[in-house]
């Protein structure tokens, strides 16, 4: 754990009683409300029609249940502790008002919901990667349809227009990029942006266009994750953890433009807290967000079509 982590969340921890967790009784995300854990670990799942599917282990300190107060996405996950864990717990207005806010506690709770949220897509979208080949299904059953008294969980396609909200919300122009230190790029239509795994030292901010973010998972294809619009972001994993590209990105039903960020400069925004950038780093834990909801949705209908085991 680095030293700007653990400050980070003693910052946002103080003045607030942590609350121990019960190794027996798992917590889940009924609210809005956003979970600190300050020590132990939990092993999420996401909750499906035949029961909950692991996703993940996140571990001190980090942000739970991120998707409630941004994404208005509840009742998906369930988080059961380990013994010693505890956390404090944030209101959804309270995490959406520090999450764009250009103070030191906005900088802190930013560098941590941007390591939280990437450490728990790359969980996902792991599992969908290697899904069928971990699931062993009992002998002679094949996946068929669901029948409609086992619904898949709802729909939540990406909303260009809720990131475009948010960022108009937080006071991001978009002419201010430039003074940010991003630099414009157009993709031509069908035109690769991104190839899984390449090496990744830029994101992307969508200006024009759209694009498709796909993952090939074996014995079943290319599936698509996302389809973005402007205002919303792309290749930020690479970003917080400097680990190869997870996805493919093109330019879907016409060209793009985008705007790229190199990685100096956003850790320069984010390690130095610069007020400026408060509202680029907001939208990108927003987007991450998104993300995260649509791959732990994804493993959720893959956990049910794989049947019992």
């Amino acid at each position: 754990m680095s030293d700007t982590v653990s400050r980070d969340a003693a910052l946002l921890a103080a003045g607030r009683s942590p609350v121990p967790l019960d190794a027996e009784a798992p917590v889940t995300d009924g609210s809005d409300d956003v979970l600190l854990l300050t020590s132990g670990a939990v092993v999420a799942h996401v909750l499906t029609p035949i029961g909950p599917h692991p996703i993940g282990r996140p571990s001190a300190p980090s942000l739970l249940a991120l998707h409630g107060a941004l994404a208005g996405a509840y009742d998906l996950c369930r988080y059961d502790p380990e013994p010693g864990t505890a956390m404090v717990v944030f209101s959804g207005e309270e995490a959406r008002g520090v999450l764009f806010a250009p103070s030191e506690a906005g900088a802190a709770f930013r560098r941590l919901a941007l390591g939280s949220v990437t450490t728990a897509l790359r969980e996902a979208n792991a599992t969908l990667v290697r899904f069928f080949d971990d699931v062993v299904p009992q002998p002679g059953w094949k996946p068929r349809p669901l029948s409609s008294s086992a619904p898949l969980p709802a729909p939540s396609p990406a909303d260009p227009r809720r990131v475009r909200e948010l960022f108009d919300a937080a006071g991001l122009d978009p002419a201010s990029l430039p003074d940010l230190g991003l630099t414009e790029r157009r993709i031509p239509a069908g035109g690769r942006l991104l190839s899984a795994g390449d090496p990744g030292d830029e994101a992307y901010v969508v200006a024009e266009g759209r694009l498709r973010v796909s993952m090939r998972i074996p014995g079943v294809g290319e599936e698509a994750l996302a389809f973005l619009g402007p205002g919303e972001v792309v290749g930020e994993m690479a970003l917080v953890d400097e680990a190869p590209r997870s996805a493919d990105v093109v330019a879907q039903d016409g060209a793009a433009t985008v705007f790229a960020l190199p990685r100096a400069v956003f850790r320069r925004l984010l390690d130095e807290g610069t007020p400026g950038g408060a509202p680029l780093l907001g939208g990108i834990v927003v987007a991450l967000v998104r993300r995260f909801e649509e791959s732990i949705r994804k493993a959720a209908t893959f956990r049910v079509l794989a049947g019992p085991f």
